[in-house]
């Protein structure tokens, strides 16, 4: 029976896993529903799982582009990102957020959209 966070491991080396494991330890109930050594049809897995948390290893060049597609299909997943040498980590989550458009008068309005057309938010 899982009762804490659901919790996939991507590519992640076990002495990484089991260091995550015992900073978690005492603090938050990790539960390991998967690991994968490979991330063949990573996507699809994920999706069918809906895990609460993913963690995973990234190789020395790789960019965090991966984890940037799969938080579009997976929006309520947290995921962390260890870099390749295991030192490093980047959290990404995406996050509903609200912008107090105040009287909404056009100018407010028009501002409002241009922004979150580029991406910068409100």
């Amino acid at each position: 029976m899982v009762s804490g966070i659901r919790t996939v491991m991507v590519t992640t080396p076990t002495m990484l896993r089991d260091l995550i494991e015992r900073l978690a330890q005492g603090r938050v109930q990790l539960d390991i529903i998967a690991e994968f050594d490979a991330r063949h049809d990573l996507a699809r897995r994920l999706t069918s799982m809906r895990p609460d948390l993913v963690v995973i290893g990234l190789g020395r060049n790789e960019t965090d582009g991966i984890i940037r597609g799969l938080l579009r299909m997976l929006p309520a997943t947290k995921f962390i990102a260890f870099s390749g040498n295991g030192r490093g980590a980047f959290g990404f989550e995406l996050q509903v957020y609200q912008t107090d458009l105040g009287d909404a008068s056009p100018g407010v309005l028009i501002d409002f959209v241009r922004g979150s057309a580029l991406g910068s938010g409100g």
